[in-house]
């Protein structure tokens, strides 16, 4: 066999420079900070659920336990359009607790949003805090979540946020897990070298003040990406974005519902990922080809010699284990050692399907959260999709 060329050599070399510049962006994230009970702003906490209600009672359960001011402290339950007993679940937390509102949108005009953002955007308009911290209706946040996302608040702080982790749960969400905690290691290190560029939705806070001077997530161009949109207007005032990667932040989700949706979740994300600005679509597309390129020639370089290709793998492999290990034991988690051999197939048949895909098609299926839509992320700003009564989008 030819031993590979110089090309391919650089490109095992550059993927151990990616992982050592993560691996500096990620131990220089800060740590959050616990607030004082006189430092705590006033903090409004939204939810938005549709047909949610096997796993929403623990989500409200991990609310109510918060350890915060409760003279502080708002809950926005919002059913969006539930045909289960998620409406029930939420007017049972509001009759319980005072500090609990409870919304519904099955009579709400629209309002050109759809999907998570149609029920955020009327839970912010009902939210009275200082700060609006989001989570999903699968999530479980710790108990001192609200006080170590805003412990490091300065003046010019407009949006917190931190990381997710996946809960046990069916075989495949190893898999989902493994791509979670890969890619985060991406907007984490990007944030501890100073130029943050994302925010995960069921993990993150906006001052409410900067989301209504931005006319909300209704006055937003975007089709996709509800968590972007917000980062768009966090940053639009040259604002101050603190994400974080410890415990006391770490927010868990439970896996998708089906193996296939993995796939659906990641065309989504890309598909969000290139609506902000043109920059980003290139950055995104680049970034692509460059993975796609690593993972085929960790897949296929021993045919060009196992001595040359070895090597290459070898550090590929140290080099996932410390990203995994130095971001793991930040958040006081323990990573199994299969989680690194899953996301080496895993990177391989997601960057193999995505730009096939997306070369096919540019409209996104998101299933999951108890929605079925379809976007298309080539309209975008106040012309977008409309939901049928069943909840499939249609243009």
């Amino acid at each position: 066999m030819a031993q590979p060329s110089r090309a391919v050599t650089l490109l095992a070399l550059s993927y151990l420079v990616v992982v050592a510049i993560l691996l500096v962006g990620v131990m220089r994230l800060p740590r959050s900070r616990r607030l004082d009970d006189a430092q705590c702003p006033s903090v409004s906490v939204v939810v938005s659920a549709r047909n949610e209600a096997a796993e929403l009672p623990a989500c409200i359960d991990s609310l109510l336990a918060l350890d915060y001011p409760g003279d502080r402290l708002q809950l926005v339950l919002v059913d969006d359009r539930s045909t289960d007993a998620t409406g029930a679940l939420v007017d049972a937390a509001a009759a319980q607790h005072a500090h609990v509102v409870a919304l519904h949108t099955e009579r709400l005009p629209s309002n050109g949003l759809e999907a998570k953002a149609r029920g955020l955007a009327h839970g912010i308009a009902h939210a009275t805090g200082d700060w609006v911290l989001i989570t999903d209706a699968d999530a479980r946040v710790p108990r001192e979540w609200a006080r170590h996302l805003l412990g490091r608040l300065t003046p010019a702080t407009t949006m917190v946020g931190g990381t997710i982790v996946v809960r046990p749960g069916p075989w495949w969400g190893y898999i989902e897990g493994a791509l979670q905690g890969f890619l985060q290691c991406f907007s984490l290190a990007a944030a501890g070298l100073g130029a943050p560029f994302a925010c995960i939705g069921p993990n993150m806070g906006i001052r409410r003040d900067v989301y209504l001077r931005h006319g909300g997530l209704e006055r937003a161009r975007f089709a996709v990406a509800e968590d972007l949109a917000l980062f768009a207007m966090a940053r639009a005032d040259g604002g101050e974005v603190q994400l974080y990667g410890d415990r006391p932040t770490l927010v868990g989700v439970h896996p998708v519902g089906r193996p296939l949706l993995i796939f659906s979740q990641l065309r989504r994300w890309l598909g969000g990922g290139v609506e902000p600005h043109p920059a980003y679509a290139v950055g995104l597309a680049l970034i692509l080809i460059w993975g796609l390129a690593v993972v085929v020639w960790t897949a296929t370089g021993w045919l060009w010699g196992v001595d040359r290709w070895l090597p290459g793998f070898v550090g590929k492999l140290v080099g996932d284990a410390l990203l995994f290990t130095v971001l793991t034991q930040r958040a006081a988690l323990v990573a199994p050692l299969r989680q690194l051999i899953i996301l080496q197939f895993a990177q391989l048949t997601a960057l193999c399907f995505l730009p096939v895909s997306f070369a096919i098609t540019r409209r996104i299926r998101w299933v999951g959260d108890g929605y079925a839509v379809h976007y298309d992320p080539s309209r975008r700003g106040t012309d977008r999709n409309t939901t049928s009564q069943s909840g499939e989008v249609t243009p």
